[in-house]
């Protein structure tokens, strides 16, 4: 897999950016970056400012259901 499959991979379960790159073993930086392109070329979308993050699917509350960024 490619380095911006996997980081989406992990973000997609929920986690920040800070803790996929220690999953993933990246720097930081290079997680950051793969982020602003995946935002650039409309494949992610970024949490508005009152939004806290997702939980990981498996642990999501009842109330992430109408939210377009839990997926």
């Amino acid at each position: 897999m490619s380095v911006l499959a996997d980081v989406l991979r992990e973000t997609d379960r929920g986690l920040r950016p800070a803790r996929v790159a220690a999953v993933l073993g990246l720097p930081l930086d290079l997680v950051t970056a793969s982020l602003d392109h995946a935002a650039a070329v409309g494949l992610v979308s970024q949490p508005l400012d009152g939004c806290t993050g997702c939980a990981p699917r498996e642990v999501r509350p009842p109330s992430c259901a109408g939210c377009p960024l839990a997926g």
